[in-house]
């Protein structure tokens, strides 16, 4: 995913944000205050797309301690499909050595900034997570014209090969190689659900990785870096709680 697709969808979420922001429904429905949460996510970046699931756990009532996990499809921004002169129908990214999926799994903290006082109002909130990640890395095969017939061959960049198209997906799924790292994320969620006891959100933020050995995507231009900037959007539940008027005032950390 391009960069200036993500701003797009980043601007398209601020301005749905802020029409909710707008509206002033009021909502005389008693608020769970204390709120221990799941939620899943989808999400888009600027190198790839994913899913998540996150846990949070109160600590005050704005503060929650958050876990979770994702995966995330890591794409090399130098990556062009091109067809194949033989085969038009058949395209493949010239030079890419490995389809990548980065899995990671860390834990932080999330604060309330303001909160929803109405139905139609938006929650904001801050966060930051870090922990382990790894990336895994198959090998890509290509057919590759040897002669009067083709076979199956990884890309060598040292050598010309007539590549007619990309070799089934399975290929050389028992090389699969492991590059583990760390990564630290950050981010606002705007939440906007009208139901107290359930989460919808837009979330945008950054992320940020290191690994131990670079990571082989392309033939050239690799790095052991990666970073990108997301936007997603997140559904849940709330999975425990307590109301403000079975609260005392002395529960209340800040």
């Amino acid at each position: 995913m391009k960069l200036k697709r993500v701003i797009i969808l980043f601007l398209f979420s601020m301005v749905f944000v802020f029409s909710l922001i707008a509206q002033g429904e009021i909502d005389n429905e008693p608020k769970i205050f204390f709120r221990n949460e799941k939620s899943w996510a989808v999400f888009i970046n600027t190198n790839g797309y994913g899913g998540n699931f996150r846990k949070g756990t109160r600590i005050n009532a704005f503060r929650k301690f958050i876990w979770e996990v994702d995966m995330n499809y890591v794409k090399h921004p130098k990556e062009i499909k091109i067809s194949s002169s033989s085969n038009q129908v058949s395209q493949y990214v010239y030079g890419k050595m490995n389809f990548a999926w980065e899995i990671r799994g860390g834990a932080g903290y999330q604060k309330e900034m303001f909160r929803k006082i109405d139905q139609t109002g938006v929650a904001v909130r801050y966060f930051y997570v870090g922990g382990p990640t790894i990336m895994l890395l198959k090998p890509i095969y290509y057919q590759v014209w040897i002669k009067d017939n083709y076979e199956d061959q990884k890309f060598d960049p040292t050598t010309y090969q007539p590549i007619i198209g990309r070799s089934s997906f399975f290929k050389g799924i028992n090389e699969i190689k492991l590059d583990p790292g760390v990564y630290l994320k950050g981010g606002l969620s705007f939440e906007y659900s009208k139901k107290d006891n359930r989460l919808q959100a837009l979330e945008i933020g950054g992320v940020g990785s290191v690994f131990f050995k670079e990571v082989e995507l392309m033939a050239s231009h690799n790095t052991q870096f990666l970073f990108s900037l997301y936007i997603s959007f997140r559904w849940g539940r709330i999975i425990s709680g307590d109301r403000m008027e079975n609260v005392e005032i002395g529960d209340v950390q800040y």
